[in-house]
């Protein structure tokens, strides 16, 4: 979404106050913003729905880096002490 600031914002309203008329400017904004929800609201319904779908498939891929993790933990555990003992044989 393009980042938008407060004077961007001042200018849009001064200049649709100057089309719309005070009348028409009010509502015209409570649309703009009735839209921004419903956009925000199916955005979210979106995401959730791409969670829901990507659940059944991230459980798998987080049990394999756990056990590829531990596996090279336990690795480096015996190559710590394998190097460990052999400084020690060598005192």
């Amino acid at each position: 979404m393009p980042d938008i600031g407060f004077l961007e914002l001042l200018l849009i309203g001064a200049i649709a106050f100057l089309i719309l008329g005070p009348e028409r400017t009010p509502e015209f904004f409570a649309q703009i913003g009735r839209m921004i929800r419903k956009g925000r609201e199916w955005m979210s319904n979106i995401k959730q729905q791409i969670d829901l779908e990507t659940k059944d498939l991230k459980e798998p891929i987080q049990t394999i880096q756990k056990t590829v993790q531990d596996g090279l933990d336990d690795d480096l555990n015996t190559n710590i002490n394998q190097n460990n003992d052999h400084d020690e044989t060598r005192k």
